[in-house]
């Protein structure tokens, strides 16, 4: 977008050409003593436009139609800024200028945008878009196998009137409706893990299973 109407924001004094995109952090040429936008429209992107002390004195050369001086003055200073803040507003996003130390060292997407005017001098301002791939974190294996788990087993539901209920002793037998080798759903809180048939084994109820979850 920049790219593209960067010409009209320069009053036709120059052409723009944007790179593509690769992911890495700034480096130490694009932080020194330079001039750095900010953006942050909260709608998760966060955005850095860096412009170097050479990039500003390029660009002033091609604002002003000649050479610039090793160090801007206040007023070159405006300009440059006037300048980079009308390309930048073409994005539609909120922009401020911030000290060059709250650059952020991270990995990211770069992005240089090269302007050119017709006698050769070439600014580079840089793009910097904060990547939001969360760093991935091995995670150790955990070994489920010994954890302790109480299991219920559930019978078929048998109907009683409470007045039966009620009439029930210590010693009574309470007949169920099931077979004996009736199916028994195993289950862990709310999970059925397996089913079998209800018997015994070596004097203990037991159930064999037929079914595995």
């Amino acid at each position: 977008m920049i790219e593209a109407h960067a010409p009209k924001s320069l009053n036709g004094r120059a052409s723009a050409v944007a790179q593509t995109p690769t992911p890495r952090p700034f480096n130490a040429e694009e932080i020194e003593s330079a001039q750095v936008w900010h953006s942050d429209d909260g709608d998760g992107l966060d955005i850095w436009c860096s412009l170097g002390l050479a990039g500003a004195r390029a660009l002033l050369s091609i604002v002003l139609h000649g050479p610039a001086g090793d160090e801007p003055t206040p007023l070159e200073r405006n300009i440059v800024r006037e300048t980079v803040e009308r390309l930048l507003a073409v994005t539609g996003r909120v922009w401020e200028e911030q000290a060059a130390s709250k650059l952020p060292l991270l990995p990211g997407w770069c992005c240089r945008l090269e302007l050119t005017d017709a006698l050769g001098a070439k600014a580079t301002l840089t793009l910097h878009a904060l990547s939001r791939c969360a760093p991935t974190r091995k995670v150790e294996r955990v070994d489920l196998r010994a954890v302790p788990l109480m299991l219920d087993a559930s019978l078929a539901v048998t109907q009683f009137r409470v007045e039966a209920i009620a009439r029930w002793r210590k010693g009574d037998i309470v007949t169920l409706a099931c077979a004996p080798d009736a199916t028994a759903n195993l289950r862990a809180g709310n999970a059925c893990v397996a089913a079998g048939s209800l018997g015994a084994s070596r004097g203990k109820r037991a159930i064999l299973v037929t079914r595995s979850a």
